[in-house]
């Protein structure tokens, strides 16, 4: 079953690419929709070594804000104790640094919640691109793989390969959004049931390994996208066992619990 009064996908003022909404007007929409139990996320600083490929340079929370994150957080929980608040992070799975983000962010693993583990960078021929920065860096992406089906190809089967590292160690419980790149499905000819291998091998490797799935409403929010993400897979999903934990990817206070009614309708897999 599908708790419909979490939402296990937020992220705050720390964002770079997000709003300057206080944390508390999250709270105060999460109350204002009934929900009950908020796990903050905000994207992990990313290592040292790694060049953000975004032309923004605006992936991630810098590595000297953490310790601030991590008490803002903890002052909202002491504020709101009817509440189930949670301490998270969302990790970038990123091939090649993943000792790096291990050892990056270990030393905080004892005061996380939970945490999720995303992909929003691919591996091409030794360089990594964005997948969801925008319609053109997306488009490029797509280029240098050879088509929109081969990227979301390339995308399952990296990240299916990433779930072999201990991610546990930084209390991972699920993935989010593994079908990231529909974000730009609409503007491209392609058919799932090309992708249905990779896509079923990734499912089973996270179902050996324990994983829950990010079962993420922002996609209902992206106008080249017209629905959640993940919502296509979770039909087999729930077949082998995969828990479900609801997350709108909120940036902005307005968006938590944005499209959970949606997902209450379509939801037929429950």
């Amino acid at each position: 079953m599908i708790d419909f009064t979490r939402d296990g996908h937020l992220h705050t003022p720390f964002c770079p690419h997000g709003s300057t909404d206080p944390l508390q007007a999250y709270v105060e929409q999460a109350l204002a929709r009934g929900i009950k139990t908020l796990t903050f996320t905000e994207h992990a600083p990313l290592p040292a070594r790694f060049q953000d490929p975004t032309p923004d340079k605006d992936s991630a929370m810098a590595f000297e804000l953490l310790p601030d994150y991590i008490e803002a957080v903890q002052s909202l929980k002491r504020k709101y104790p009817e509440l189930d608040l949670r301490l998270g992070l969302e990790i970038d799975y990123l091939p090649g640094y993943e000792a790096e983000t291990l050892a990056l962010l270990e030393p905080f693993a004892d005061v996380l919640d939970e945490t999720i583990l995303s992909q929003h960078f691919l591996l091409v021929d030794g360089e990594l691109l964005p997948v969801d920065f925008s319609l053109e860096t997306f488009h490029i992406l797509v280029e240098r793989v050879g088509s929109f089906e081969a990227v979301m190809k390339q995308y399952y089967s990296a990240l299916a390969a990433g779930l072999a590292f201990p991610w546990e160690r930084l209390k991972v419980d699920r993935i989010g959004h593994i079908d990231l790149p529909i974000k730009y499905q609409t503007k491209y000819v392609w058919d799932r049931s090309n992708v249905l291998a990779e896509q079923s091998r990734l499912l089973q490797t996270m179902a050996a390994r324990g994983f829950g799935l990010d079962l993420n409403t922002a996609g209902l929010r992206k106008p080249e996208c017209g629905q959640p993400y993940a919502i296509d897979v979770a039909s087999e999903a729930s077949r082998l066992g995969i828990p479900f934990v609801l997350g709108s990817d909120a940036h902005i206070a307005k968006d938590v619990g944005a499209g959970f009614e949606t997902i209450q309708k379509k939801a037929t897999f429950l």
